[in-house]
């Protein structure tokens, strides 16, 4: 029998923030931001989203940052898991919402009402930022981190970290990586 997801909130784990300074180095303040666990919220309104556009119930579960405040309807990892581990999951979709509490912390509430505007143009599609194909011509076309919608940026963070963890090729990940570093 799984265990009963009980709501808590807390600070970033050291282990946490070692993972997260990866991707955000000196970017992000780490001590501003609170993980809500278990909160049942934010899949309630990703189900009322579903619904308002006629679409099908997808069964996945929604996180949703407000400020330094990341919100997860399950709990997350305790301690650093492997990449190949069932839960491995969690951890680059924390990266993927710490991405939303930096722009919180660099563009004010401003990136509420971006990030919004995102998804709701956009769909699924808001996230798609062309892999590393997409990210090569984009740079080679004077494109910066701030170009991305909102969405976008969170997924290039994600999948940065997802990928230098699998020991796989950032090169192309690396200039936009490096403007939330020195932000």
């Amino acid at each position: 029998m799984p265990e009963e997801c009980r709501p808590l909130v807390r600070s970033l784990y050291a282990w946490e923030i070692q993972e997260a300074r990866r991707v955000f180095a000196g970017g992000l303040i780490y001590e501003s931001v609170r993980v809500h666990e278990c909160a049942a919220w934010p899949d309630t309104i990703h189900r009322i989203g579903l619904r308002l556009r006629r679409l099908p119930y997808d069964n996945l579960p929604n996180a949703v940052t407000l400020g330094n405040h990341c919100y997860f309807p399950v709990r997350l990892l305790d301690t650093l898991v492997p990449p190949h581990h069932s839960d491995f999951y969690k951890l680059p979709w924390l990266i993927h919402e710490l991405t939303h509490a930096w722009q919180y912390q660099h563009m004010g509430w401003r990136y509420l009402a971006l990030a919004l505007q995102a998804q709701f143009r956009q769909g699924a599609n808001a996230y798609d930022f062309g892999g590393e194909d997409g990210l090569r011509e984009k740079f080679a076309s004077g494109w910066e981190f701030k170009d991305f919608n909102l969405e976008q940026q969170g997924d290039i963070a994600r999948s940065y970290y997802e990928r230098l963890i699998r020991g796989q090729q950032v090169e192309a990940w690396q200039p936009f990586i490096a403007e939330l570093q020195e932000a």
